[in-house]
Parts: C-alpha cells; sequence; structure tokens
C-alpha cells in the first residue's frame, strides 16, 4: 500500500460521516479513527506527545513479577509509527544505556504521518535497555525502553 493511497483514505473519511475505517490489503492492515470530528487534517497543529501510562499487557510467570521486584519500568510507545533514536541521521541519540532520564526528558522521535513527535519519558531512572533498532517501525504499546526507577 503507497503513501498516496493512505493519504486518499484520510481524504475520503475527513470529508464523510464515518467515524472509523478498517482495511487490509497486500498484508497491509490501516485502521483510521476520526478523533477530531470537523477538524481538516491541515489544522491539526505538531505536537509534543508527552508519555502516557503505560499499556500493561497480562504478562504470566515469574519474569513479570522479578521485573516488578527490581523496579524496572517497561517504557511502550504511545503511538504508532516509525521509532528513530536520534533527531537526525548523524547525531547523537537522545539517550543510550546508562543515561540518567527525569520526567519529560525526550527519549525518542516517532513519526507518524510524516510528523515527527518527540516522546517524553514519564519516569526518572536509568535506561537498561533499548528495546527497539533505530529506524524500525512501532505499534501502540510496544515496549521501547527499560528503565531501572529512582
Amino acid at each position: 500500500m503507497e503513501i498516496n493511497e493512505i493519504k486518499e483514505l484520510l481524504e475520503i473519511i475527513q470529508d464523510s460521516t464515518i467515524d472509523e475505517f478498517e482495511m487490509e490489503k497486500s498484508g497491509v492492515k490501516v485502521k483510521i479513527k476520526k478523533s477530531c470530528v470537523g477538524t481538516p487534517l491541515s489544522e491539526v497543529p505538531r505536537q509534543v506527545l508527552p508519555a502516557v501510562a503505560p499499556v500493561t499487557a497480562p504478562e504470566a510467570g515469574p519474569a513479570a513479577e522479578k521485573e516488578e521486584e527490581e523496579g524496572i519500568h517497561l517504557f511502550r510507545a504511545p503511538i504508532v509509527g516509525t521509532f528513530y533514536l536520534t533527531p537526525k541521521p548523524d547525531a547523537d541519540p537522545f539517550v543510550e544505556v546508562g543515561s540518567r532520564v527525569t520526567q519529560s526528558t525526550v527519549l525518542c522521535i516517532i513519526e507518524a504521518m510524516k510528523i515527527f513527535n518527540q516522546i517524553e519519558c514519564d519516569v526518572s531512572g536509568e535506561i537498561v535497555k533499548v528495546l527497539v533498532e533505530n529506524g524500525k517501525p512501532v505499534e501502540y504499546g510496544e515496549p521501547l525502553f527499560k528503565i531501572r526507577l529512582d
């Protein structure tokens, strides 16, 4: 599915009374949901998204309990898009393993629909592990970082 096809779908949905649309083509699933009814896409401002409360997926077994006991926080993607650790291809990453972070520290950028959203941390601690490779697509709720809480 090409980006032009997706843009065309967005325009059609925006001008219609449909609130939600979902389709699959060539193995690519697209789900469009109106959240700003009546606001044209061109008027939606670029924004820095604060981190949302972590999505808790049912994790089974002692491994999940062990992480909680050790004070490890799984920071999850607040939106769907492409994950970037750096502001530019030749720049230093926002954070690395061992970096100290606080609430509102920029962890990464997630590009969605040609908009680069800075993703901020929601806890204070130390980056223990980066779970996603730079430039890879991420899903909503997907773990991005392991952070040892202060």
